[in-house]
């Protein structure tokens, strides 16, 4: 140990202590990962009356008494608090609501999906090409499943009498981008599973990328913890988390080992100033990023993404939509590196002028004017 020197002991310390903050929350009470719920303590409260109002199994008090080192079960003083693991709480099931859908998807009956939707635990959702769904999360954040992507909703939970909230989602194929709530109650746990990895959330804004080689992670705020799930793993069974802070990303192969975190490319160098051209076709070039192997480009009618007109993977940086019409449009690229890592996102507004003057007709000839 004497070795190393001073700042990367220190570095040690706090990636060790960052494993085990986003540790993936198991089902016992013994799990370091699991956050408590706090309640305080009324007068007439017993440790088995409280156990039988919060936990999912009341039977299991004896596990709350050693806990929070409670030496009379019967005697607590009121305006004291009780710590709770959340493993431990009663849940009851809860919805998560459509926001906007852009081209088609679908629900577990194959019905059509369109906004104002509420979804239940156990509903899929599957997005057709040029399909996109935005969804609201029980916590308040926001999910976007893109383009040809398969999601389910695994457990959508709400922990009674309080603000905390459980949400697993699988993620067999495809792409989703989540913005986590920053005001979720500090007991609530999000994770989102593929095939082959697990990443668990706290306060970020982060990218999942699954298809049948693998899953790769990117976090462009806060960190997540990013885990390799064995074949046919269970909720608990993952395996050693590694934690992506923000600006890096990672992937799990068949290997179910996540790589060391990479820095992700940087943004584009797309115009500083709008861009006008006309209609029906936009092309735009911009600048090769030095270690990307390709680009991701979508147009969209809204600065939020949530109409999207299209979307490309472009093996040259130059951007090509037609079929527009006339009309302001938000465009963002981002660079792809060398392991399928999507970097930052470069943004610029596009506006779509008529293809003929406001005026004349296709002829050429004046257009017949009203006058009062």
């Amino acid at each position: 140990m004497r070795n190393l020197g001073l700042r990367n002991f220190v570095h040690l310390v706090m990636l060790l202590t960052t494993l085990l903050a986003f540790a993936p929350a198991g089902r016992a009470a013994s799990d370091p990962g699991s956050p408590d719920f706090v309640v305080t303590v009324k007068q007439g409260d017993t440790l088995t009356g409280l156990a039988q109002q919060w936990l999912a199994d009341p039977k299991r008090w004896p596990e709350l008494q050693r806990h929070n080192k409670i030496e009379d079960p019967k005697r607590l003083a009121p305006g004291s608090t009780l710590a709770i693991p959340a493993s431990l709480l009663r849940e009851k099931p809860a919805e998560v609501k459509v926001i906007s859908v852009s081209g088609k998807a679908r629900k577990s009956d194959i019905t059509l999906i369109e906004a104002g939707d509420r979804l239940r635990e156990g509903e899929t959702i599957k997005t057709e090409e040029n399909g996109y769904v935005t969804i609201q999360l029980v916590d308040g954040s926001t999910l976007r499943l893109q383009s040809r992507s398969d999601l389910k909703l695994e457990r959508v939970r709400r922990l009674p009498g309080s603000d905390a909230t459980e949400t697993r989602i699988q993620l067999p194929s495809g792409q989703a981008e989540v913005k986590f709530n920053p005001g979720a109650a500090k007991a609530s746990r999000f994770e989102i599973r593929t095939g082959f990895a697990s990443a668990a959330v706290r306060g970020t804004e982060f990218r999942v990328g699954a298809d049948a080689r693998g899953t790769r992670s990117e976090v462009t705020e806060g960190t997540i913890a990013f885990a390799g799930l064995q074949p046919n793993a269970g909720s608990d069974q993952s395996l050693a988390a590694v934690p992506i802070p923000e600006g890096f990303g990672s992937i799990v192969d068949e290997s179910r080992k996540p790589i060391a975190p990479v820095r992700l490319l940087a943004a584009p160098a797309l115009p500083k100033e709008p861009v006008f051209q006309k209609a029906p076709a936009l092309s735009l070039g911009f600048p090769a990023l030095e270690g990307a192997v390709s680009y991701r480009a979508w147009l969209a009618a809204d600065a939020k993404f949530q109409q999207i007109f299209g979307e490309a993977v472009l093996s040259q940086p130059e951007v090509n939509f037609s079929g527009l019409k006339a009309g302001s449009y938000v465009l963002k690229v981002r660079a792809i590196d060398k392991y399928g890592l999507e970097g930052r996102d470069a943004m610029v507004l596009v506006g779509i002028l008529p293809d003929k003057p406001v005026g004349l007709q296709r002829s050429g000839t004046p257009a017949s004017v009203k006058t009062p």
